[in-house]
């Protein structure tokens, strides 16, 4: 959420805490009842689309992470394999196809990396009784095919969770934008005979109607327009 829409609900949390600590203005009229029922409604929703919002993707990516480590070091135990193979068989082919470090793997883009293994896989594969003798069993050249469709899998994952993240924030501004246009025509002007029969407790609902600017420490007034919720 933006400041300024973390400003906002703290003025609809206000707000319901007014009427808490007020209940004998609402006691004898369902209908406030209920519309304050209705803001609370609306404060839970939007907390709820907050928690979707914060719930990035860090979690998937450290994930692949870590399977793009298990399948670097894979494909790097092969490499080792076939560079001995090589260099037994004075390969100048192979030698060439081995002639990648660690550093390079891992620098390489998604797509790179997935078609450069995938290449040593097949090579491997194609020699896999040769690289026996070099302590590289037919497991570990399948292993690289494994990481690799565990590595590739990772992505549709986390653009699930940034889409999700991006709803969540349009739908954010939506139910604050609602939330807003209600108490603004709801609930004020459910309270406009209190102005007349109680103006110390209007005053007090005013005050809970009032915006702070928590990152300045000010208030700015009533609430501004919904537009002001951000886009």
């Amino acid at each position: 959420m933006t400041r300024v829409q973390i400003n906002l609900l703290n003025m609809l949390k206000s707000v319901v805490q007014f009427f808490f600590e007020n209940s004998a203005l609402i006691m004898s009229k369902p209908a406030l009842q209920a519309a304050v029922e209705k803001l609370k409604a609306y404060i839970h929703d939007i907390e709820l689309l907050e928690q979707q919002q914060a719930k990035k993707a860090e979690s998937e990516i450290a994930l692949k992470g870590e399977t793009k480590t298990a399948l670097i070091d894979a494909t790097l135990k092969v490499l080792a394999g076939i560079t001995a193979h090589a260099a037994a068989t004075n390969n100048t082919a192979l030698k060439m196809t081995a002639d990648i470090t660690k550093n390079e793997l891992k620098s390489l883009r998604d797509n790179d990396l997935i078609t450069q293994v995938h290449a040593i896989y097949e090579t491997a594969t194609g020699i896999g009784t040769e690289l026996q003798t070099w302590n590289v069993t037919l497991e570990d050249i399948n292993a690289i095919n494994t990481h690799s469709a565990t590595f590739d899998a990772k992505d549709p994952a986390i653009k699930n969770i940034k889409a999700r993240s991006a709803q969540a924030t349009a739908d954010i501004k939506t139910k604050l934008d609602e939330a807003y246009n209600f108490t603004k025509d709801t609930l004020d002007a459910m309270m406009m005979p209190v102005k007349i029969s109680n103006p110390t407790a209007y005053g007090q609902y005013q005050n809970a109607r009032t915006i702070i600017n928590t990152a300045g420490g000010r208030k700015k007034g009533t609430t501004p327009d919904a537009s002001a919720t951000g886009k």
